[in-house]
């Protein structure tokens, strides 16, 4: 059954129009993705869909159906902690919850006591219990632990009053979710969250995103808006574009092809309007004007308008990190970083706010010296950095004016193509930079470094503030790119699509895997899972140690086992030590299958030492947990 359905539906203001002519329909259980450029009129279409908004054409709706949207100046109760603020939009449930915990505080006689038991029955009754775990499970899931619960309202920043009231929104089950950029404000735990409870979910939901690696996880099917008209796709993002790609090509060609039968019959009836064939040239004019013409499809940006060398080819080894350690405040934010990075390779860095990516990006530039090691970079390197907010151009400066001055060779007609290839098309190209937005700003500033020939690329979140024709284009842009590339990000999608390899820096350790972004997730979950294995291992130890304290010793002493090298070090920095060696050796591995290194009789036995020394090591590591077991 369709929860709601449209027909010839159209949105406009005065004379804009935002699309026209929708038809479409939502099923229950179906989950769609909803993606256009900026401005095309999704968030209108989810405000219709809510009912606040007027349209043309026709919208109808189930009746008494329950639909979940993110409230735009949320407010919460007065003096409410973040638990309390959260369980507020749970109706009864949350009240009862606040009574229960009242009488439990003052049991003074039977009366209270029998006004306890009425209340928790009703708690059961409307299986508050349930929504108690659910809350919990929302709130840490969103970055708010336990710890945290108590916390009033009034204390918390911006974002986090941002992330509390999308909470609030998921504690209730609806019908549909109308989810609106939903992963804003969230870090990747709170994405992969999402993503989860999405799952579990039996609700519709409409999702407006910028994040392709979501949308392909939530959703199943693909709403675009473009055009003026909204076109529908049975698959998730990735797999939409395919079908998309297929419709403009098939748009392509029949454009083509009904131009060449106009240019056809204009010639018959220019060559016979005035001859003997009058009558039928006549004919043909008329059939001629009223012919419902095709409109040119609007083309992505052309590869061959994106021509982006370095100026200097960079010497193979470009970046050697030894041993590095960087932080503020006497904290080291990560320590021991080693790496090589090679000509062409592309390096994605990841981790949670705060863990130290943008830290290693100003010692790689040169703004931060390093606590320890060196950062050392090869032969004819010439880097440019691409800051998160940082894109100034003065703000009289045209798109064209400031690409002219990166680039003086090219005609004015080649700098055109490029800027639309980077999708600042016709008019576009002339307006000053004031009028820009921080998304065209960043794209204006990416595509000159990349005309300037720079042949290392460091990126900090580079599709941040970008809608999703823009971040398909930096994306095509950055893969033409034949130099370096340095990117940290949270665009899950760009870093899969771009990736060699991915450094994750978390909780002042670092892990360097190949592959792009679901490899390192992999990688993560892996040695997670390893680690809760030794941590339950360890307990079970300290219980066996326990219980063996406690019965009387017979017989004589066992022999003391002599110390190992790694004796000294604490649990928790033997398993560390142990995750990093097992990585070490996966990284030598795939070194050691490089045919590059296998031709080099010197990188070869390098690597062949390295193996040898690594396993060695973790040996001696595995041995001296064992003894803790």
């Amino acid at each position: 059954m369709s929860l709601i359905a449209a027909q010839g539906l159209g949105k406009h203001y005065g004379t804009q129009v935002l699309f026209r002519d929708a038809d479409f329909a939502l099923a229950e259980g179906d989950r769609v993705g909803l993606i256009g450029a900026n401005g095309t009129g999704k968030t209108s279409l989810l405000r219709i869909i809510l009912g606040d908004a007027d349209h043309d054409g026709t919208f109808s709706r189930k009746r008494d159906m329950r639909i979940a949207a993110l409230e735009q100046d949320p407010r919460f109760p007065a003096g409410a902690t973040v638990r309390e603020a959260l369980l507020s939009a749970a109706g009864e449930v949350a009240e009862l919850e606040r009574r229960i915990e009242e009488v439990r505080s003052d049991l003074s006689d039977e009366r209270s006591m029998a006004l306890l038991a009425e209340l928790e029955s009703r708690f059961e009754a409307l299986d508050g219990y349930a929504v108690d775990h659910r809350a919990d499970r929302i709130l840490d899931g969103l970055g708010f632990p336990k710890s945290r619960h108590g916390d009033a309202v009034e204390v918390l920043s911006g974002g986090e009053r941002s992330r509390l009231a999308f909470a609030r929104m998921l504690l209730v089950e609806p019908d549909l979710w109308l989810l609106d950029e939903p992963t804003n404000h969230l870090d990747l735990a709170g994405i992969l969250f999402l993503e989860e409870f999405l799952h579990e979910s039996k609700a519709s939901a409409i999702v407006v995103s910028h994040d392709r690696h979501f949308l392909d996880a939530v959703t199943t099917e693909t709403w675009e808006i473009e055009g003026g008209r909204l076109w529908r796709y049975p698959a998730p993002y990735t797999r939409a574009r395919g079908l998309r790609d297929e419709r403009l090509k098939a748009a392509r060609r029949g454009y083509e092809k009904q131009r060449e039968e106009i240019a056809k019959e204009e010639a018959f009836i220019d060559r016979y309007r005035a001859g003997q064939r009058a009558r039928q040239a006549a004919g043909r004019l008329k059939r001629l004007e009223r012919l419902d013409r095709l409109g040119r499809p609007d083309e992505q940006a052309r590869l061959g308008a994106m021509q982006f060398e370095p100026g200097v080819k960079s010497a193979h080894r470009v970046l050697a990190l030894r041993d590095v350690a960087a932080g503020y405040d006497g904290r080291a934010l990560f320590e021991g970083l080693s790496l090589e990075l090679d000509r062409g390779e592309t390096l994605g860095i990841v981790g949670p706010n705060g863990a130290g990516k943008t830290t290693l990006l100003r010692v790689l530039l040169g703004q931060l010296a390093p606590s320890k090691g060196q950062a050392l970079w090869g032969e004819r390197v010439r880097p440019a950095f691409v800051a998160q907010h940082e894109t100034e151009i003065a703000d009289d400066l045209s798109p064209m004016r400031y690409i002219r001055q990166a680039a003086p060779k090219p005609t004015d007609q080649e700098l055109r193509d490029l800027l639309a290839a980077m999708l600042f098309r016709g008019d576009d190209v002339d307006k000053p930079a004031s009028v820009l937005s921080g998304g065209e700003r960043k794209r204006l500033v990416l595509t000159r470094l990349l005309l300037e020939g720079h042949n290392v690329l460091l990126l900090d979140e580079p599709t941040n503030h970008l809608d999703l024709p823009s971040r398909e284009t930096l994306e095509m842009a950055l893969s033409l790119f034949e130099g370096t590339l340095v990117i940290v990000s949270h665009d899950r999608y760009l870093l899969d699509r771009l990736c060699d390899r991915v450094l994750w820096i978390e909780d002042g350790a670092w892990h360097l895997t190949p592959g792009g972004f679901d490899e390192a997730l992999s990688s993560k979950r892996e040695r997670e899972r390893r680690a809760e294995e030794r941590r339950a291992a360890a307990r079970e130890a300290q219980r066996r140690a326990e219980e063996a304290s406690r019965k009387p010793v017979a017989g004589p002493m066992p022999e003391l086992k002599p110390r190992s090298r790694f004796s000294r070090l604490r649990t928790e920095e033997l398993e560390s030590r142990i995750i990093a060696c097992e990585e070490r050796i996966a990284e030598l591995n795939v070194r050691f299958a490089d045919p590059a290194v296998f031709k080099d009789a010197e990188k070869l036995r390098k690597v062949r030492a390295g193996l040898d020394q690594a396993h060695e090591e973790l040996a001696d590591l595995e041995a001296e947990w064992r003894t803790r077991s």
